[in-house]
C-alpha cells in the first residue's frame, strides 16, 4: 500500500489477521481507502498461513460511516475501489472466516461489512443502519440483498426503505448478532472466537465456506449434486492427508496435527 497514508492498520495476530479501520471519526471510505481495506482482504485469502480476519475499528463512537459522502462532495464521485468493489465487498471467493467486531456505529457500507462477514460480535450501543435512500441513492455493495437474506423479510425492508437503525439487542434476538460483549472486552471475544475456528481443520474450514456459498440457494437434491461436482476447495479436501488425521486423532485420543495437506 503506497501512496497516501493508509486508513487501514493490519496486524498479524499468529494465524488471525486483525484489520483495524482508523480514520475517525467515522472511518469513512473513499477510493484509496476501500484499495487498502481490498489489499488487506487480500492478504488474508492469499498468505497460507492466515486462517481467520477480525476487522473492527478504533474508538467506541463509529464502526464505519460506509462511503465518505464529504469526499463525494468536493468532487471524488470516482468509483475505482479496487478489484473486489466497495470495501472489498463484490468478493466472493474468500474461503477463510470473517469476524466482524463492530465497536460502534454501523452505518451504510459500515453495516454492509457487518452484513458480509460469517459472523459479527458488538458492543450493546451499537446500532445499524441503511441510510442510502434518505441520500438519493440504493445500497450497492450487497446490503440490499444480504439484509434480505440475514434477516426477516419485513425487518429489511424496513431497514431499507426507511433508514431505522437496527439496536445491538434487536440484531441479537433476530439472529444477526453473534453475541453482545462490552466494549472494553470485544476483540478478546473476537480472539477467542477466531481461535476456536483456528483450532479446526483449514482444509474442512475452506471445503465448508466454499460448499456453503455454492448451495446455500439451492434445493436439497441441487445442493448434493453440487457439493459433488468437484468444488475445488472440498475435492481437496478429500484428498488431503488432515481428512485422515482427525479420524486418527480421535482413535489414538489425541489432538489432531493439522498440515493442510
Amino acid at each position: 500500500m503506497t501512496g497516501a497514508p493508509s486508513r487501514i492498520r493490519v496486524e498479524e495476530n499468529g494465524p488471525i489477521l486483525e484489520i483495524t479501520f482508523d480514520h475517525p471519526p467515522a472511518h469513512a471510505f473513499d477510493q484509496g481507502a476501500s484499495r487498502d481495506l481490498d489489499a488487506a482482504i487480500g492478504r488474508l485469502a492469499d498468505s497460507a498461513h492466515l486462517r481467520c480476519a477480525i476487522v473492527t475499528a478504533t474508538g467506541e463512537r463509529m464502526f464505519s460511516a460506509g462511503w465518505d459522502l464529504k469526499a463525494v462532495a468536493a468532487g471524488d464521485v470516482g468509483e475505482d475501489f479496487g478489484p473486489h468493489g466497495f470495501m472489498g465487498l463484490a468478493r466472493f471467493e474468500l474461503n477463510k472466516p470473517i469476524i466482524a467486531a463492530v465497536n460502534g456505529i454501523a452505518v451504510g457500507g459500515g453495516f454492509e461489512f457487518a452484513l458480509a462477514a460469517n459472523m459479527v460480535l458488538c458492543a450493546p450501543h451499537v446500532e445499524f443502519a441503511l441510510p442510502e435512500l434518505q441520500r438519493g441513492f440504493i445500497p450497492e455493495a450487497g446490503g440490499l440483498w444480504r439484509a434480505l437474506r440475514r434477516l426477516p423479510r419485513n425487518v429489511a425492508y424496513e431497514l431499507l426503505l426507511t433508514g431505522r437503525r437496527l439496536g445491538a439487542e434487536e440484531g441479537f434476538r433476530l439472529g444477526f448478532v453473534n453475541r453482545i460483549v462490552p466494549r472494553a472486552e470485544l476483540m478478546d471475544a473476537a480472539r477467542a472466537m477466531a481461535n476456536q475456528i483456528v483450532a479446526c481443520a483449514p482444509l474442512a474450514v475452506a471445503a465448508l465456506l466454499e460448499v456453503v456459498r455454492e448451495v446455500e440457494m439451492l434445493p436439497d437434491a441441487q445442493a448434493f449434486a453440487r457439493m459433488r461436482s468437484g468444488l475445488p476447495a472440498h475435492r481437496h479436501m478429500r484428498e488431503s492427508d488432515d481428512f485422515m488425521e482427525g479420524p486418527r486423532a480421535f482413535a489414538e485420543k489425541r489432538a489432531p496435527r493439522w498440515t493442510g495437506r
